[in-house]
């Protein structure tokens, strides 16, 4: 018989949370479905009832992880008016996840380079960024549409600002004293400023 739908739900959640912990704490090779379970407190009859191997959890646990920023993004695009403010209230969403997910970029290359699924994963990984990417052309165009940007390649110009963030996600890594939140703001004011069309310039 299955778990209750809010059971299930709440158990999926605490298996992938115990799984974070563990691919951070000894990376993905290194973890162990038994790790897991003793991280998660449940049996490991509980973690294959929902994950049917240790690649399996890790991709639900790094879509888990996407989702979450992408609820924080477009929670926050919601409050602001301009475009200028929407890439703003996004770079600023890109951070947290940035500082929440620090060294996941490199666990995530680490499974896709790993992984006998390696093309799977790879398809997980660029159908999010299409997602992104598109919310993120919306943006750029919109400013466009009401005067606020002057006119560009909305569709390149997301991809760089989407590789920016990445980049950033693998140098915290690397560089954890980096001033996240001050690289960020410059980027973005930056990038804003040339953005900006003849008249909008401040």
């Amino acid at each position: 018989m299955s778990p209750k739908v809010d059971v299930a739900d709440e158990r999926r959640a605490q298996i992938i949370q115990a799984a974070l912990a563990c691919f951070t704490r000894k990376g993905y090779n290194n973890t162990t479905m038994d790790d897991i379970v003793a991280e998660s407190g449940l049996s490991k009859g509980s973690l294959y009832w929902y994950f049917k191997s240790k690649d399996d959890l890790f991709a639900a646990a790094f879509m888990s992880l996407l989702m979450d920023i992408g609820q924080e993004a477009f929670a926050a695009l919601e409050q602001c008016t301009t475009a200028s403010d929407k890439l703003r209230a996004l770079a600023q969403a890109l951070v947290n996840f940035c500082k929440e997910a620090e060294g996941f970029f490199s666990l995530f290359l680490e499974f896709w380079a790993s992984s006998p699924r390696r093309e799977e994963a790879g398809q997980l990984w660029i159908g999010m960024l299409v997602q992104y990417k598109d919310v993120i052309v919306g943006i750029i165009e919109e400013g466009v549409r009401n005067g606020e940007f002057k006119p560009v390649d909305a569709e390149q110009l997301a991809w760089v600002l989407m590789a920016a963030y990445d980049g950033l996600a693998a140098y915290i890594t690397l560089i954890p004293d980096m001033d996240l939140e001050r690289v960020s703001q410059v980027f973005i004011e930056t990038l804003l400023s040339g953005l900006a069309a003849d008249g909008n310039r401040q």
